[in-house]
């Protein structure tokens, strides 16, 4: 009996100083969110990250058409996956090239 309540202590215990430590970071780790870069656009802003989404997804678009008239093309094994990839690096290298 004895060493359950002490098992159960410790669980306690444990949970306690993740949350603890959680709590200490959470706002260390936010810091950088102060400020998104936006454009307004006919009085509406809009979020940078949107138009380096689009960005990248058209960009995605033009090496997709690029790899389709390659050889390439036939040895993907999961093109989506490939291309959601492509483009999500591509809209992130657009963010870092104007925006960091």
């Amino acid at each position: 009996m004895k060493n359950e309540s002490t098992g159960r202590n410790r669980r306690g215990s444990s949970s306690i100083h993740c949350l603890t430590g959680v709590a200490v970071a959470a706002p260390l780790i936010s810091v950088g969110c102060s400020h998104a870069p936006e454009y307004s656009i006919f009085g509406s802003f809009f979020p940078v990250w949107i138009f380096c989404s689009v960005g990248g997804l058209v960009l995605a678009a033009g090496a997709r058409v690029v790899i389709a008239r390659t050889a390439i093309a036939e040895h993907l094994p999961a093109p989506v996956i490939f291309y959601l990839s492509v483009a999500t690096f591509l809209a992130c290298m657009l963010w870092l090239l104007f925006y960091s």
